[in-house]
This record gives C-alpha cells, sequence and structure tokens, in this order.
C-alpha cells in the first residue's frame, strides 16, 4: 500500500488573496473569516468588504461587522417591523433614519404603501455608494420610490435644524454602528453622538407622539452599550413608554438588543396587517421578541 505524503496544488481560484480576517469581540475573544478583501479604504471610517463563503459579502467599519448579506434581513426587518407595528395601523406617515445608509431599513419601511416619506441622513457619503455596487439587495425593492429621500450629513446636525424648523417625524430610526466605550476619552466611531442626552431631547422634540428606535449591541459581549443607552432613554422618555426586545442575528454571535420609546399601548401586540414579503418578520416573532433573559433584565432595572 502507497502511503500518500504529497498532494496537489490548490486549484485555481479567482483573483484576490485569501486572508483570515479577525474580529475583536472581547477579552481573549475573536470571530475569524477566511475570505477575499474585495474593497478596503481607510478614511473618515476604515471600511472593509470581504467575501466569504458561508457568510457571503461582509462589511466592516472600524473593524466591526455590520452586516452579511447571508442575513442582515434579520437584523434590519427587527429593527423596522417590530416599532411599525406596535403602532396603531396608519399612524406612521413620516420616518427620520439617523444612519442607515446602508438603505436596509429604508427597505423595510418603504414595504408599507401608508407610508409618504422616508428621509435617511447618513454622515459617510461613501457607506450608499459602497453599498449600490455591492450589496443591491438591501437596496428598497422599488428603486425609483420617491418617497424616499437620502441626505448626506450628519444626523445629530440635521435633528437640530429640524428642530430649529418646528418639523415633526411619526417614527425615528437610530441605525448606527456602536458607540465608542473609551475609558481614555478617545471617539473614533462617527455615531458617538447618537448615544447622548442631548441628542434624544432633541429627537423627542421632533417625534414627540410617534416611536423612537435605537439598536443597542449584543448585550452578552457589550452590556455597557445597553446600559448606557437605557441610562440615557430614562432621563429623556416617561419610564412607562420604554421598552426592550431582541433580535438572534447569528453573524452577531448573539442577541442584539433594541431599545423603543412607544407611547402606545401594547406594543407587543402587532396591529398592522402582516406584509407577506418578509423572511424573518412574522406576527408571532413579534410577540416572542419582547421576552428578554433574565439577565438582561437585571441589567435594566
Amino acid at each position: 500500500m502507497v502511503k500518500e505524503i504529497m498532494a496537489d496544488s490548490l486549484v485555481t481560484e479567482e483573483k484576490g488573496v485569501k486572508v483570515l480576517f479577525g474580529e475583536f469581540v472581547n477579552m481573549d475573544y475573536l470571530f475569524c473569516y477566511i475570505g477575499r478583501i474585495i474593497y478596503g479604504e481607510s478614511g473618515v471610517q476604515n471600511i472593509y468588504i470581504l467575501e466569504n463563503k458561508f457568510w457571503g459579502r461582509m462589511l466592516f467599519i472600524n473593524n466591526n461587522l455590520q452586516f452579511t448579506s447571508r442575513d442582515e434581513f434579520i437584523y434590519h426587518e427587527a429593527l423596522v417591523h417590530i416599532p411599525v407595528q406596535a403602532s396603531p395601523k396608519g399612524s406612521i406617515k413620516r420616518v427620520l433614519i439617523c444612519g442607515g445608509g446602508d438603505y436596509g431599513a429604508a427597505r423595510e419601511v418603504l414595504k408599507y404603501p401608508q407610508i409618504e416619506e422616508v428621509v435617511i441622513v447618513e454622515i459617510d457619503p461613501k457607506i450608499p455608494k459602497i453599498v449600490e455596487k455591492y450589496f443591491p439587495q438591501l437596496l428598497p425593492e422599488n428603486s425609483k420610490d420617491n418617497r424616499l429621500k437620502l441626505i448626506i450629513a450628519d444626523a445629530y446636525d440635521m435633528v437640530k435644524q429640524y428642530r430649529k424648523e418646528e418639523q415633526k417625524f411619526d417614527l425615528i430610526i437610530i441605525d448606527s454602528t456602536d458607540p465608542d466605550i473609551s475609558e481614555t476619552g478617545v471617539t473614533q466611531e462617527l455615531s458617538h453622538s447618537l448615544f447622548d442626552v442631548e441628542f434624544h431631547q432633541m429627537i423627542y422634540e421632533i417625534c414627540p407622539k410617534g416611536i423612537i428606535i435605537q439598536q443597542c449591541a449584543t448585550p452578552f459581549t457589550m452590556k455597557n452599550i445597553l446600559i448606557k443607552a437605557y441610562k440615557i432613554f430614562k432621563q429623556v422618555y416617561p419610564e412607562n413608554e420604554i421598552y426592550c426586545y431582541k433580535a438572534n442575528v447569528p453573524s452577531f454571535g448573539s442577541d442584539n438588543a433594541y431599545l423603543m420609546r412607544c407611547p402606545y399601548p401594547d406594543p407587543e401586540i402587532p396591529k398592522w396587517k402582516e406584509i407577506p414579503n418578509t423572511y424573518y418578520y412574522s406576527y408571532e416573532i413579534h410577540r416572542s421578541s419582547f421576552g428578554l433573559p433574565k439577565f438582561w433584565r437585571e441589567v435594566l432595572k
């Protein structure tokens, strides 16, 4: 019997060098991915797109995974459909998305024909262009939907302007990167000011009777982000209008948290007609999303 010692070379694949890409999650804990970097740039933000055989295309900003083409729909459907369905049917006409230049949240909001206007305020002009080229599935189903308006600006400054103009919205979605948590005060993330008491006081003024939703990372590995955001919500909004719900996004490694200010009763009960063109959201998912682990509730006391 011949012992096989040598092996044939790998079959020639596509252009590009395969890399092992590491994302630090916590102390001595990281996620690693093998793939090709098909886009990379260091500018206002460090942006990389990795092509991976399992996850598909993966967008990293400042070395943190934002979404993958395989499971982004879970994050975006939970972010949008739960707050919309928590409101009385037809009560949301005007929506402001702070961040969200990847179009994912807008794609979901525009599935409701009753909603008349959706405004995205994105700070980085490159994000929409990158998504249009590399992640076309995140674009709205109707690419010419005239209800959608994209503004390239700092959401903090834009909200300040809207407040001065006394504009009003029925739903505000804060769809941003996670904030910096630094002992030295170093601020790298452009979203840092959106996790701020003054910012929430301003959006409360322009959305006094509507719903405000903010993504708050994965508490299992980043509980301080949820705690900080919850303290801000309690400083600004009536405590009986503050709710937390979750969605399990596989590429994030654990449940993602969402904080919601909802002035309407029984947000756990969906109130609009269930839309057919979703992959994650359903009435059953809506109700179960508010069932939080006991260890989450302990830090939200």
